[in-house]
């Protein structure tokens, strides 16, 4: 891990006040870094500030602090921390209604997507990590800092969300030392656990059943596909949270080579978030429609209508199977 740190690490220090934001849609990663990285910063003496555009899910609601989370910046621009954010617009509203803010900011960015540009003044991008958070995590030493309980639930819930509770492949050893590290510390596992993928109120479950009876197959049932619409999201009285894990239902699909979740955030709008097994590119599919994300794991944005947005997707999707079957020619 040696992208920049030392210059990340300098624009910390040097920073008067500290400006940490969230990528839109926030989940525990780029929450539970960002709330990190506002400790951190407490803790070396600066002010410090989280910022997403978007609603917190509610079931993040557990994470220290949280309730100090603002939806713009409200400092004077210093040092932007942006965590966890494959590229500047993945901050959503903030780039759009707050770029004058950021370019009088020094820009800082921390993630772990292979599709990051590294958009920043400094740039600590690393993607053999499972989270952002375990960036975090393994910066600690550099600045200083030492964890407890609090750094660790915040730095936790990240390592949970982003491996599937260490399911994932992407949960390396070292993933699993930062885990230990963070337990010890008084990170409430089971707990976080709970809150993020087991707690579902009776209403997001509902939302899952219309959703799961809606799945459909393609390519002989390699390609698995679900929707959630606005409709959907009226009739069972939940926002769009509370997708949040749906995908990874969706994922125990035996055969199942690449999964598809198209969200419908607004009538023209689709929010597509895309899984794949070592068959396929998540990265391939969704770079087709300016997205990025991990090779078994991505997301992008169409501006379409949901039923063009899943005849664009799809054939994408189909098309990477075909490459990946050719051996990548």
């Amino acid at each position: 891990m040696t992208d920049d740190l030392p210059a990340v690490i300098a624009a910390i220090r040097g920073a008067d006040h500290i400006t940490a934001i969230c990528h839109e849609s926030p989940d525990g990663d780029t929450l539970g870094a960002a709330l990190a990285v506002a400790i951190i910063a407490e803790r070396l003496g600066k002010q410090a500030e989280v910022v997403a555009g978007d609603p917190i899910p509610p079931f993040l609601a557990f994470l220290p602090r949280v309730d100090r989370v603002r939806s713009e910046p409200q400092l004077e621009p210093d040092v932007a921390v942006i965590v966890d954010a494959g590229d500047l617009a993945r901050t959503g509203s903030i780039a759009r209604e707050h770029a004058d803010w950021l370019k009088r900011a020094t820009l800082v960015n921390i993630d772990h997507h292979v599709s990051n540009p590294r958009f920043g003044a400094a740039n600590l991008v690393d993607p053999s990590a499972a989270a952002t958070c375990e960036i975090v995590a393994l910066m600690l030493p550099e600045l200083g800092i030492t964890l407890d309980a609090e750094l660790a639930t915040c730095l936790a819930a990240g390592l949970v969300q982003d491996t599937h509770t260490f399911a994932h492949p992407n949960s390396t050893p070292r993933t699993l030392r930062v885990a230990a590290d963070l337990v010890k510390a008084g990170a409430p596992l089971s707990a976080i656990n709970r809150a993020i993928y087991a707690d579902k109120p009776f209403a997001t479950l509902r939302l899952w059943g219309l959703m799961l009876a809606g799945i459909e197959e393609r390519a002989g049932g390699r390609v698995i596909h679900a929707s959630m619409t606005l409709a959907m999201l009226t009739e069972t009285g939940n926002d769009a949270s509370a997708s949040e894990g749906f995908v990874d239902l969706m994922g125990i699909t035996r055969g199942a080579d690449v999964i598809v979740l198209f969200k419908e955030a607004e009538p023209k709008r689709i929010r597509v978030s895309v899984r794949t097994s070592e068959r396929a590119d998540a990265v391939a599919i969704t770079s087709q429609f300016g997205g990025g994300g991990h090779p078994r794991a991505a997301g992008c944005t169409l501006d379409v209508e949901i039923d063009e947005a899943r005849a664009q997707v799809l054939a994408t999707c189909e098309r990477e199977l075909a490459r990946g079957d050719a051996g990548g020619r």
